[in-house]
């Protein structure tokens, strides 16, 4: 039986290799409850188990065997492609969205005072208590809000200051250097746009057909003539993620979230707009869709180009970083290859998380089942309450995205359980199960702000 005492010196030293890796990422990760809990849990049972077989009875030997084959069983019906894996069901074709529906447009676009206001308000008259008493409140970043300092708060409004001047013009004509035509087959075009996107820095780069239904029927908060209907006449859109940095998300609602969606979103508009450019001096239209300039919702165009699926918390759920990226879009005449949608689970892992609507601080995300909302089936939040948190905490909460499953750093470890739940229904539950064991079914903000973030020190003051 010499193979069986082998056998638990492998099995053993696999184990406490896996225990030993987690340790090792959660510590890099400053996650010090995750190593607690696994080290409460792991070491006692070790301890246990090797008394155990360290004791003499006719059943010792074959402890081990049966512990090894079992787990090698829950591994392969862990990944097997067992379970529900599917999209947004659409039961038909959404009407396009007036841009004036969404909620920032009446908060960064009309004023008192203005034409706009006053038709706007005459058309929603329910809508003006809620918004007098959100204007009454200071903006995000001010003085007067929750999380105001005036050596922190001014990071992210001076990015969103710079985004704000660069994004107002995006819309220039197609200018080609060589004025003969150009013929490039779609295949290597599609190779060549995506490579000069990622050396940009994005992250991810998906490209789709674009949906009419996902262009805006008329301007709202973006630059031009309000209430003008808008026409894009562009067949092929290019979606455009970039990452936001974990350590700075683990911080919502605070400010340094706040400066990392900013900067974000500085980034992607600033690929975006090269991109289209780009495509531009090839002699092809194209225009850049990036913060406070869009002509397209960007969720459902990432959606269709591959990039991830819609989740509960209204955002695009990426594979590689859930929800945790920022989005641009450049739709373009440029004959191109579409790549196919992703579906890997999101629809059934978020039906019974909930960790989002648990941890939301406003309220805003529904525990709740999907609705049909303008021809699809899809969970339904409230805005309203979600921005007049914004306000009230002078911040862009961002603590859905800190605590979605999916956000999870980008990690060798996380990536292999990504793989299980990928593929498994089952894995799902489990891997919710230990995320909330090891990480918190209401994770604390307890990371340190990085030192050049920090609210204004005492001798600072004065």
């Amino acid at each position: 039986m010499e193979w069986i005492e082998d056998l638990r010196w492998y099995f053993g030293g696999i184990i406490g290799i896996g225990f030993l890796w987690f340790v090792v990422t959660s510590i890099i990760e400053n996650r010090w409850r995750a190593v607690t809990v696994a080290s409460g849990l792991f070491l006692p049972v070790a301890a246990l188990g090797w008394w155990v077989l360290s004791r003499g009875f006719s059943g010792r030997p074959w402890i081990m065997p049966v512990l090894f084959f079992t787990g090698v069983l829950c591994l392969i019906l862990l990944s097997l492609p067992l379970g529900r894996r599917t999209g947004l069901r659409i039961e038909h074709e959404p009407d396009r969205v007036d841009e004036r529906q969404a909620i920032f447009h009446r908060f960064y676009r009309i004023r008192p005072g203005q034409p706009e206001f006053t038709s706007y308000y005459q058309k929603f008259p329910e809508k003006l208590n809620f918004d007098e008493q959100v204007r009454a409140m200071p903006a995000l970043g001010s003085p007067g809000s929750k999380t105001f300092d005036r050596l922190a708060s001014p990071f992210e409004v001076a990015i969103f200051d710079v985004v704000e001047r660069i994004t107002r013009d995006v819309d220039m004509s197609p200018e080609p250097l060589d004025p003969s035509p150009i013929h490039v087959r779609p295949e290597r075009m599609t190779s060549r746009i995506k490579g000069f996107a990622r050396y940009l820095g994005a992250d991810l780069v998906g490209i789709t057909k674009l949906n009419p239904a996902f262009i805006y029927s008329h301007i709202g908060r973006s630059p031009g003539t309000w209430g003008a209907p808008i026409e894009l006449p562009h067949p092929y859109a290019i979606a455009i993620a970039v990452r936001m940095n974990y350590r700075m998300i683990r911080h919502a609602p605070a400010p340094p979230t706040t400066t990392e969606t900013a900067y974000q979103y500085f980034e992607a508009a600033r690929i975006a707009m090269l991109v289209a450019r780009y495509i531009q001096r090839l002699g092809f239209e194209a225009r850049a869709h990036v913060d406070g300039n869009y002509r397209v919702m960007c969720v459902p165009v990432a959606a269709d180009a591959g990039l991830g699926e819609l989740g509960r918390i209204g955002l695009l759920i990426t594979p590689e970083y859930g929800p945790r990226v920022r989005l641009s879009v450049v739709t373009t005449t440029l004959p191109l290859v579409q790549d196919p949608p992703r579906v890997f689970g999101v629809q059934d892992f978020c039906s019974f998380c909930r960790k989002c609507a648990l941890n939301c601080p406003s309220g805003s995300i529904t525990p709740g089942d999907k609705v049909v909302h303008n021809g699809v089936e899809k969970w339904l939040n409230e805005q309203e309450s979600c921005y007049r948190f914004w306000r009230m905490n002078g911040t862009d909460c961002s603590v859905c995205v800190k605590v979605c499953p999916y956000s999870h750093p980008d990690t060798a470890l996380h990536r292999l359980v990504r793989w299980f739940v990928r593929r498994n229904a089952i894995a799902r539950r489990a891997s919710l199960f230990w995320d909330d064991l090891l990480y918190g079914r209401r994770p604390p903000t307890s990371a340190r702000w990085p030192s050049w973030h920090a609210v204004e020190l005492p001798q600072e003051k004065g």
